[in-house]
């Protein structure tokens, strides 16, 4: 049974629906009088009347969002403190966040409609999907998507618009996927009001609705109305539809509006339905949920539950792309929360199930699971860094010990690395990933050896540390930061990485920039007379070494340390 309790602080306004409910059924309510009143549920909700099934020590949010559009302002409710929501702090001086606008998406928008008017495609034609949502929002959006009731009426539209525009390119502009009944063209050389509206994307597709035989994930694509079409579709926030001719917004499932207005993320259809035809659904809706900060309905968290063995079907590539993106949201640990209380995490990375509940000693305020959510909620955002964060611990269930009534975790960075590196393997992410997450999870202890002193630290050290790091380093450092911040004992622990940076900016502008090894493999090999091989590395290495004490090492210094380090190695 899913408990209420694991999933607070995540859900803000507490969605606490039992079951599904269609809008269309009819619910009574009394209003302040006494009266009794018949509505649909869409209408209960849109005025703020809980439905039936609700747990009543909890305020339903669609009260909350009727007081608010009501302008009722003497109900107040307490902001909760989220702990695991540690902002990260940055010496540099943040840049501007820039705005996308999409104003040539709306020229675009302005020009395909203007074409249509007075051909069949009239009044059959709407944007439709993401695009509508983020306008309702008031975010600009760059993801045009055209839905057109007519038999393969989303091939036609391309071909129509592109050779309305003399921009038809056979093979090219429109491409035509006929299994699917789908197209993309582009607005190459169209210009509206003087911008030129080349790098506008447009897809294009028949209202259709989609069947699944039993087992397969790939659905039989047939025509539909456009109700079909709106019905089949993931959340009613993703179903409103926007005629292209006349700008009216339609609402088919009478949902979509309301739950933008009250922040709700929700399945037009039974959840059990929707989820079976896409489980990754299930992920989606935790990605949606996480990033706008909006609410998750109890029978939508229970069917999760219900059919997490389902993501199991999925591919690892699309599970890979959406844990990403909820991984680089404003607080990417409230959607590690929800998946662990919905069994879904079990499918995506089962590694962090076990470090639920597992104490960590004296040193550590939550167990290994909260632990980790603190730090990845403490580092910036951006994937590497993200993903370090919250496997950095991930190697101590497997090397907890207690010794005198102590627990340790000896080598657990160690360990972890090579756990995240197959755990990541196995979700297909690519060298480029992986490499800086596994350094900064294998380097995470580095900097504990020297205690909470950075003095301590030698200007040899930091040499030696920033050239095997290499361009890791900034990762590395933002994983230490936000593990120290997250102990325990953080307010009393010298803030040590900005210390360091301090000291390493320093050491830079020392030394000109970039440490150039006055000797490279080339001389090794013709000063000795030896052949290409490992011995060549390790005299190099020697070299580097050796620099890390004196970064202004000049050649003849460096051949006569090769020298002895050749001596050395020829005698072993």
């Amino acid at each position: 049974m899913l408990k209420l309790t694991e999933l607070l602080p995540e859900c803000r306004r507490r969605i606490l629906m039992e079951k599904y409910v269609d809008p269309e059924t009819p619910i009574k309510y009394k209003d302040k009088d006494g009266n009794e009143h018949t509505v649909k549920y869409v209408t209960a909700i849109e005025y703020g009347y809980e439905p039936p099934g609700e747990y009543k020590e909890f305020e339903h949010p669609a009260y909350k969002a009727a007081l608010k559009l009501k302008g009722d302002k003497e109900k107040k409710t307490k902001k909760n403190v989220n702990i695991f929501n540690t902002p990260h702090k940055d010496d540099k001086k943040k840049e501007p966040v820039k705005r996308v606008d999409n104003k040539k998406e709306k020229g675009a928008i302005k020009v395909m409609g203007d074409l249509v008017k007075g051909s069949k495609f009239e009044g059959k034609t709407f944007i439709a999907g993401g695009y509508v949502r983020d306008m309702q929002m008031g975010i600009p959006s760059k993801d045009v998507d055209i839905t057109v009731e007519l038999p393969n009426g989303g091939i036609e539209f391309a071909k129509y618009i592109t050779k309305k525009l003399n921009i038809y390119k056979k093979g090219s502009n429109p491409v035509i996927y006929p299994t699917f009944g789908t197209a993309k063209f582009n607005l190459r050389g169209v210009k509206y009001k003087g911008m030129d509206l080349s790098d506008v994307e447009i897809e294009s597709v028949m209202t259709r609705q989609e069947k699944y035989t039993k087992g397969s994930r790939k659905p039989q694509v047939e025509p539909g109305t456009l109700k079909q079409d709106v019905d089949r579709r993931d959340f009613t926030i993703n179903s409103l539809l926007q005629d292209l001719s006349t700008g009216e917004i339609k609402d088919l499932t009478g949902m979509g509006k309301n739950d933008i207005r009250m922040g709700l993320v929700r399945t037009p259809l039974n959840p059990d339905v929707i989820f079976d035809e896409d489980p990754l659904r299930m992920l989606r809706a935790i990605r949606f949920a996480t990033k706008y900060e909006w609410d998750l309905p109890m029978f939508m968290l229970k069917s999760m539950r219900k059919n997490a063995d389902k993501l199991d079907n999925i591919s690892k590539e699309r599970i890979r792309d959406e844990l990403n993106k909820m991984l680089v949201t404003k607080n990417p640990a409230s959607a590690i929360r929800i998946m662990k209380a919905t069994k879904l995490l079990n499918h995506v990375i089962p590694e962090l199930q076990q470090m639920v509940g597992m104490k960590q000693g004296k040193h550590h305020k939550w167990d290994g699971f909260k632990h980790s959510l603190a730090v990845l909620n403490s580092v910036p955002p951006k994937l590497t860094k993200r993903l370090g964060a919250l496997l950095h611990d991930i190697g101590k269930p497997a090397t907890k010990e207690v010794i005198d009534n102590e627990i340790h975790f000896y080598t657990h960075e160690k360990v972890g690395a090579d756990i995240a590196r197959d755990l990541m393997t196995r979700l297909k992410y690519p060298k480029k990933i992986i490499e800086p997450v596994t350094t900064a999870i294998r380097h995470h202890m580095r900097l504990k050896r020297y205690g909470n002193n950075p003095d301590e630290i030698t200007d040899k050290a930091l040499r030696k540390l920033k050239r095997q790091l290499g361009d890791h380093l900034e990762d590395v450092l933002d994983v230490i930061h936000a593990d120290n911040i997250s102990h325990a004992d953080a307010s009393n622990m010298p803030d040590q990485i900005w210390n360091i940076r301090g000291r390493l900016k320093d050491l830079d502008k020392g030394q000109g920039g970039k440490v150039v090894p006055p000797i490279t493999g080339k001389d090794v090999i013709n000063n000795f007379k030896i052949k290409p091989g490992p011995i060549v590395g390790k005299i190099l290495k020697k070299v580097q070494d050796a620099m890390d004490e004196n970064p202004a090492l000049t050649k003849s210094q460096a051949l006569s340390i090769a020298d002895k380090e050749f001596k050395r190695l020829k005698n072993d």
